[in-house]
């Protein structure tokens, strides 16, 4: 089996999620990579790179803001398609919301080629629910309708995710689909008990994840825990954000600390790790910090909607604690995740869903997938 992976350079951690899966696919196919960058994936036979400069991108999301098309990235993959010295069985395009390159190169190619087409998005896109302003939407949701309809097999980072995606578009005849799940960390983190009452949560809030609900929550925990702190890392908002919900003193308890990639200190400290989903009922993300969390054995409070991945996804582990999104909720959970703590839980519970996100598992997902659509 020929892949061909088109992926583009992301930034943050979504590179790296795309970089794994493709290593791991290495295993049971001759994998060629083309991007506008050089990954370091170990495995890949070939890598073709061909430059997309901060002038196109900037073009590119006008016209795609403006009119909902992507011709510049379309002249990008015609003068791309000249660095492949192939033949393949599969085109298979990484991407996210913030790029579409690889759906359209991907569909360009395989064209060229008369070969078989796929897609795996780590977003759901557009965004719905919220996420994205309504001429955003609809301007994705034109675009990714040119494009998807083409495709032989369609991905999803969680199954929610798919049954949304596969709501906007046109699907072709015989369409295979796939979960392909984030991968977890490689890292195990394993520390004695934290004799601190620390809430700890990493990470940025953006878009419609809320922190009123937990601050409003975290100031009726101090009338119980008034040594209790809450660090949280790499965050995009400032202490104003609780200034709402809690006093001068209260605020004392709160510490944004800058983000860092050694979190193993801040882990051995913390006894409950905060998780914190959009503010919405119904909602397709999975954030990626639960399950960067599952392998630390410190109790986890999920702050997630009625009808999520997370809610789904990790009812009936105990040591994952789901709560709605109001303060009564959070508070209870609070309180519960705390004596919880206390008591020398069982985080071998965890075990089978640890399985289910890790890279061999995910890998391998995706190439019997492949195998399966070529027949």
């Amino acid at each position: 089996m020929k892949v061909l992976a088109i992926c583009h350079h992301a930034g943050s951690g979504i590179s790296v999620i795309y970089e794994r899966i493709i290593g791991e696919l290495c295993r049971y196919a001759e994998v060629d990579v083309l991007a506008d960058y050089t990954p370091d994936i170990q495995g890949v036979r070939n890598t073709y790179t061909h430059q997309f400069s901060k002038q196109q991108r900037k073009w590119t999301r006008k016209l795609l803001h403006w009119f909902g098309v992507l011709p510049i990235v379309e002249k990008w993959s015609r003068q791309a398609v000249t660095l492949v010295a192939d033949d393949y069985d599969i085109v298979m395009g990484f991407m996210a919301s913030s790029q579409l390159m690889p759906m359209v190169c991907g569909r360009y190619i395989a064209q060229k080629l008369n070969c078989k087409f796929g897609i795996y998005a780590v977003d759901a896109i557009p965004g719905p629910g919220g996420w994205t302003k309504p001429h955003e939407y609809r301007s994705k949701l034109k675009a990714i309708r040119n494009y998807y309809q083409y495709a032989d097999y369609v991905a999803s980072s969680n199954p929610h995710m798919l049954d949304f995606q596969l709501t906007t578009f046109s699907h072709k005849p015989g369409l295979q689909t796939g979960v392909l799940l984030t991968p977890s960390p490689d890292e195990e983190f394993v520390a004695p008990p934290s004799t601190e009452n620390i809430l700890l949560y990493t990470g940025s809030l953006y878009g419609k994840r809320n922190p009123n609900h937990i601050f409003k929550a975290f100031k009726r925990l101090l009338a119980t825990y008034p040594d209790a702190q809450f660090i949280m890392i790499g965050l995009k908002i400032k202490l104003r954000k609780a200034e709402k919900h809690l006093s001068a003193s209260e605020r004392e308890h709160i510490q944004i600390l800058k983000p860092t990639n050694n979190l193993a200190p801040l882990f051995a400290r913390a006894k409950v790790l905060i998780d914190i989903d959009a503010d919405l009922d119904t909602d397709p993300f999975l954030s990626s910090k639960i399950v960067s969390y599952l392998k630390v054995n410190r109790v986890i409070l999920s702050e997630t909607g009625t009808h999520s991945p997370s809610r789904d996804m990790f009812r009936g582990l105990e040591t994952i604690i789901q709560c709605n999104h109001n303060a009564d909720s959070l508070y209870e959970g609070l309180i519960k995740a705390m004596n919880m703590a206390d008591s020398n839980p069982d985080f071998s519970e965890r075990n089978d869903v640890i399985q289910q996100f890790s890279i061999k598992t995910v890998g391998r997902k995706l190439a019997d997938d492949l195998q399966k659509l070529l027949g």
